[in-house]
């Protein structure tokens, strides 16, 4: 994920920073997301996609609150925050190599249909990890 989490004068309140994070395990939980044992990863294609939507869908635990974009101050962090309901099936609607899976993201009366890649988590989210590890392999691997 491209944010970060951090605490300024009010720890209270979460806060974003744009601050990549990459930890020794990511390449094994990659792997083992796209149904590989160990090797390379794989570049991004349709069948790469297809078995990530499939990791994904079975790990997230849906819905969960995400921002888009990134808030900046408080007043965006309930402005900007939504609802992600589901992931859309690459090889029914939405999602290639060059925008990657997409979610249906609920925000007040409207839905919008995002790139995953796109939606901003507190690392302190269930599904932080998840997200993470798929934004970090589609912009490494695409």
């Amino acid at each position: 994920m491209l944010l970060s989490l951090y605490t300024e004068a009010n720890p209270g309140r979460p806060k974003f920073s744009h601050t990549p994070h990459h930890d020794q395990a990511q390449p094994q939980r990659i792997l083992a997301a796209l149904g590989r044992k160990g090797g390379q990863i794989p570049t991004v294609d349709d069948q790469t996609l297809s078995r990530y939507h499939r990791y994904l869908e079975a790990n997230l635990s849906l819905p969960f609150a995400a921002h888009f974009p990134v808030p900046s101050n408080f007043r965006e962090e309930i402005e900007f925050r939504g609802t992600v309901r589901e992931l859309l099936d690459p090889q029914k609607y939405l999602g290639d190599e060059f925008d990657g899976i997409f979610c249906k993201l609920c925000k007040g009366r409207y839905e919008l249909n995002l790139p995953l890649i796109d939606l901003y988590l507190p690392e302190d989210d269930p599904n932080y990890q998840w997200i993470e590890d798929y934004w970090y392999w589609f912009w490494n691997w695409h």
